[in-house]
């Protein structure tokens, strides 16, 4: 089967995938539950031809340890089955797995492929599952996110409600393969890793807290049936944010003031020359922010003018590297086009990548929420 017609197949057939993972539940319910470990948290590295897969349970309702268990193999199925195998007297349930954790040499070649294949072809696994990219080894972060009162996917809820009070739901494994197929492209949420010494292991001295660490984008080159990852800078994540949704609850720095982004709204449109060419691209944004705390003696002018300086930096450095890479992962070209001039006629591909970009922020400090008083 070619990669193009599994993703298509991934992304139009939902229907019969939710019925898949229904299957997977009715056939689970004859076992006994007491002797069923359920997986939350799933996490795939690779080391040249041999993949990692870590799982881990989860805190049990009753405040029991997790399990967590790593497996190698030469696939993913293969490495699954022996976690089974290892199981000391579970068995493991994958149908309620809450995240997916790919560690940066789980996402070039065809690597990404092997994932989305195993979850579309497992009777229990779902796409919807949030799909999330560690910068190291996911393996690392299952592991080494263990404490005593808290565990990888304790910690990956709370990024996600963090997530979710901005706005913005985590990126699925069904939006990333429908993005692949649709654009050649996908935007993924971004993590990395950060010493913790509050895990409290009990075999290494310090933990591992992961955070988030902005965006990824997953690109597939045309003809090509592999994939390679670029990790966007948190300016350029941040800029992308902005162009691509309406950004709330964001927590960003201006000057030495601590801000959070309470509205945001963008307006792009194209620049075009009497004779109907298009000589570039203008981005018009608007923000309204909140003083989490202020900085020295900064007046809210003075908060105002860095914070719209830094905004239009995040906006150029996101259109800088979207052009460097000749991939319009921003969607400029859909919102510079739509209001071409009658008779306009624009090779994008060719013009985008040293098209000028300019951009222009206006914003203001939204009254009454300074908690620094």
């Amino acid at each position: 089967m070619t990669v193009k017609r599994l993703l298509l197949i991934l992304y139009v057939a939902g229907a019969s995938l939710l019925l898949g993972g229904c299957r997977g539940q009715l056939a689970s319910g004859h076992r006994d539950m007491e002797h069923l470990r359920p997986v939350q948290t799933v996490g795939l590295d690779a080391e040249g031809e041999t993949v990692i897969l870590s799982v881990s349970s989860g805190i049990g309702p009753d405040g029991a340890a997790p399990l967590v268990m790593t497996a190698a193999a030469s696939g993913i199925e293969t490495a699954a089955a022996r976690l089974q195998d290892w199981s000391p007297e579970d068995e493991l349930f994958f149908a309620h797995v809450r995240y997916i954790l790919l560690g940066e040499s789980m996402v070039g070649g065809d690597r990404i492929d092997r994932v989305l294949d195993w979850v579309e072809r497992s009777p229990a696994m779902r796409m919807d599952t949030p799909l999330i990219l560690v910068k190291g080894r996911a393996e690392e972060a299952v592991s080494g996110s263990l404490g005593e009162a808290t565990d990888v996917t304790e910690r990956l809820g709370s990024l996600e409600r963090e997530r979710v009070s901005q706005g913005e739901s985590l990126p699925t494994l069904r939006q990333t393969a429908g993005s692949l197929l649709e654009r050649g492209w996908a935007l993924c949420l971004a993590a990395e890793l950060y010493p913790d010494e509050g895990t409290n292991l009990t075999e290494a001295e310090n933990g591992v807290a992961i955070v988030p660490a902005g965006l990824a984008l997953l690109r597939r080159e045309e003809g090509r049936d592999v994939a390679d990852t670029v990790w966007l800078t948190k300016n350029e994540s941040m800029g992308a944010a902005l162009l691509t949704r309406t950004v709330t609850g964001a927590k960003v720095t201006a000057g030495d003031s601590a801000l959070e982004i309470l509205r945001s709204g963008v307006r792009i449109s194209g620049l075009w020359s009497g004779d109907g060419a298009l000589t570039g691209v203008y981005i018009r944004c608007r923000l309204t922010a909140g003083v989490l705390e202020r900085g020295g003696e900064e007046d809210d002018d003075a908060v105002t003018a860095v914070l719209e300086e830094a905004a239009a930096g995040w906006l150029l450095e996101a259109a800088a590297r979207a052009q460097a890479l000749g991939c319009d992962f921003l969607g400029l070209e859909d919102a510079v086009l739509k209001n071409a001039p009658r008779g306009a006629s624009v090779a994008w591909d060719e013009v985008f990548p040293t098209l000028p970009v300019t951009a222009a922020v206006t914003a203001e400090i939204g009254s009454g929420y300074d908690l620094a008083g």
